[in-house]
């Protein structure tokens, strides 16, 4: 019995071959079919993140109307910012303030006499430091400059007040060192007080720690002022107002004044002037801006769903019910009227936005300029209130985006869906594989039959040769 070895080598048909064209002939359909769907089901995937980007965009851009005040902003203007600048919020009443600055406010420095230098000794005791309301008792034990600079500054009372030595030229080509203390926060409540529990006994002299002593009105100070505890003034429409910083929150309802620089002359210049008007330009810019970005979404929803008759091409999300309930939802918001919101402003339509081709929107310029000269403040109503269409579709699209929402769980399903097509894959050729195996041995048997008919034909044929040959031989005898 012939040995087969390989398929075809007992045939001679190319049997190898053969199987291979039949098993790629029983994978073909599958494959086709799984390679298909796994393009379909990536490129949904992919639509969905398209849609998710333009959603989260638009979401982004509706935090800038989600606040009622920042749509009735005003703006403040000076009219001479070196001398002073304003903010104002939406409980600033519109109109023109005359401002003069008359000094800045200053924190309280003091500065002792001069001493030869840092390390030397003043004396010991306990200072009693009152700045800002607080008081603090420091306990000087070294008494040097530098002892007494150094427990100050690790003290509590270090949040209110700092000490420093300075070293300076004495005028006759020496120098001096000086201790100053300094307030931390401007104005006059911040001023500072220094008494003394001298160890010499003697708490108001010009000896031991009482060189310290400063009490406002004291004749016994020793401390100088280098610079007074002030407070800044300014002026509003020729009344006096003070604060203990630069900043005046409260002297014009819903404005901050900040004042830079005293005026050159408060008594007799004329004054700057802070004008308060509303920001028209904002609220331009959000209602242009919230057209603008819903344009993009519906410019994606439509790309996505639409079907166009004329070349027969379908958008990826064509017929995808959560797409349509998206769009659906979106639109039922965006077109409804805000009953509940206060003002004369119920629905965008009355802003001058209207649906324009495609179902996207335009926007009548003259007619929002209209609606902001006479209802300004309104306007915010309709998009930033409790229920109002930028909240009414930020609530919407933080659904849509969240881990459980409507493009979560479809994007679950198709993860699921590439996650069987692998395991389809799987299995095909775990099928492919059996399927192979089995024909192969039935070829191997077919080759293996088919050489052993031939081995038997040759043999066959040998003995009709040899047969011929004898009777060949036997004619040929019987003629001689």
């Amino acid at each position: 019995m012939a040995s087969v070895t390989s398929l075809g080598t007992g045939s001679g048909i190319d049997l190898g071959s053969i199987l291979q064209q039949l098993v790629e002939a029983e994978r073909a359909p599958t494959t086709q079919r799984l390679d298909l769907k796994e393009a379909e089901t990536q490129a949904t995937i992919s639509a969905f993140g398209s849609l998710k980007s333009s959603l989260s965009e638009f979401q982004a851009a509706l935090q800038d109307l989600t606040s009622l005040t920042d749509f009735q902003g005003r703006t403040a203007a000076s009219s001479d910012e070196a001398i002073f600048t304003a903010t104002a919020d939406s409980t600033a009443s519109v109109g023109n303030t005359n401002i003069n600055v008359l000094n800045l406010a200053e924190a309280h420095k003091l500065v002792t006499s001069d001493f030869a230098d840092p390390s030397t000794i003043i004396g010991t005791g306990t200072l009693t430091i009152e700045a800002g309301g607080s008081s603090f008792n420091i306990n000087i034990t070294t008494g040097s400059l530098t002892d007494i600079k150094d427990s100050i500054n690790a003290s509590s009372a270090g949040e209110k007040v700092t000490a420093n030595i300075l070293t300076v030229d004495d005028g006759l080509g020496g120098t001096v060192s000086k201790l100053v203390i300094s307030a931390k926060a401007t104005g006059a409540v911040n001023g500072i007080e220094i008494t003394v529990t001298d160890d010499d006994l003697t708490n108001e002299d010009n000896a031991g720690l009482s060189q310290l002593l400063f009490e406002p009105g004291n004749i016994n100070n020793q401390l100088t002022e280098l610079t007074a505890a002030n407070d800044a003034r300014i002026t509003v429409d020729g009344f006096t107002v003070s604060s203990a910083t630069n900043e005046f929150t409260g002297a014009i309802q819903g404005v901050t004044i900040s004042a830079l620089k005293a005026s050159e002359d408060p008594v007799n210049d004329p004054p700057s002037v802070l004008a308060i008007e509303l920001n028209e330009t904002a609220v331009k810019g959000k209602v242009s801006s919230f057209v603008t970005v819903f344009n993009g979404l519906k410019e994606t929803l439509n790309q996505l769903t639409n079907f166009d008759t004329e070349t027969g091409v379908a958008g990826l999300l064509n017929g995808d019910a959560t797409a349509r309930a998206i769009e659906s939802q979106v639109e039922r918001i965006l077109f409804s009227s805000v009953n509940d919101a206060e003002g004369v402003f119920k629905n965008l339509a009355q802003l001058g936005i209207t649906t324009g081709e495609g179902g996207t929107l335009s926007l009548d310029q003259e007619a929002l300029d209209t609606a902001i000269a006479e209802n300004f403040d309104d306007i915010g109503q309709l998009f930033a209130s409790d229920n109002g269409l930028a909240k009414q579709l930020d609530d919407l699209f933080t659904d849509f985006l969240s881990a459980t929402g409507p493009i979560s769980v479809r994007e679950d399903g198709l993860d699921d869906t590439l996650e069987s097509i692998e395991d389809d894959r799987i299995s095909l050729e775990q099928r492919i594989a059996t399927i192979e195996a089995r024909t192969r041995q039935k070829f191997a048997a077919l080759d293996s039959l088919i050489a052993q008919l031939n081995s038997t034909g040759d043999f066959l044929l040998e003995q009709l040769k040899n047969t011929s040959a004898i009777i060949t031989g036997i004619t040929n005898n019987n003629k001689n």
